[in-house]
């Protein structure tokens, strides 16, 4: 897996650069708002990489931060969602953004955004909420013995925050502030949207 490319910009065009490492260009397809991020030509760059392999093609996609990386990787799991789809979602929308729509459901929003729609805003929801805020089901009676103690939700909450760009010490603030207000019992999915408003 090539994670980051580093070298020459030497070419731009509509949603791709061309990066020189060694003597060879690697194609690096961007979302929209990554060129004017980028250096001149000949400057050197420094890219997030992510390769999408299928049978007919190799593609590499690059983006400026690792928070963008992330979302992408994010999206990719959620089905019917490619790789055009996400760096559509990815040029119009910030990852905070992106991640204070999926933590208050608003699936208006997320329909607007390019390539979307309504099916796909519900089901980004639906599919996403679990990943960031995840829930931990009923263990079954042969892993009774060797259950782990249930992860603290203010350290699910403070990490679904951190993966997607917000710094762990306003995380931990914002979540730990939301915790005195609504209480112990609080759940992850209460304590982010708590937490958010206070970012």
């Amino acid at each position: 897996m090539i994670r980051t490319l580093r070298g020459r910009l030497v070419e731009r065009g509509d949603g791709y650069v061309v990066v020189d490492v060694g003597g060879v260009g690697f194609q690096v397809f961007t979302p929209d708002s990554s060129p004017s991020a980028l250096p001149d030509d000949g400057g050197e760059v420094l890219l997030h990489t992510r390769l999408h392999v299928r049978e007919d093609a190799l593609s590499l996609f690059g983006f400026g931060t690792s928070e963008e990386a992330r979302l992408f990787d994010l999206l990719l799991s959620v089905s019917g969602v490619g790789p055009k789809v996400a760096l559509g979602i990815i040029s119009a929308c910030r990852p905070r953004r992106f991640l204070e729509m999926v933590v208050f459901e608003d699936v208006d929003g997320l329909g607007r955004l390019p390539g979307v729609g309504r099916k796909l805003s519900q089901r980004l929801v639906v599919e996403l909420r679990d990943k960031l805020a995840p829930r931990k089901g009923p263990p079954l009676v042969a892993d009774l013995a060797a259950a782990p103690v249930p992860e603290d939700p203010v350290e699910e909450a403070i990490e679904a925050l951190a993966t997607l760009g917000y710094g762990r010490a306003e995380a931990a603030a914002a979540i730990r502030q939301a915790r005195e207000e609504l209480g112990e019992g609080a759940g992850v999915s209460e304590l982010l949207k708590a937490g958010l408003k206070r970012l």
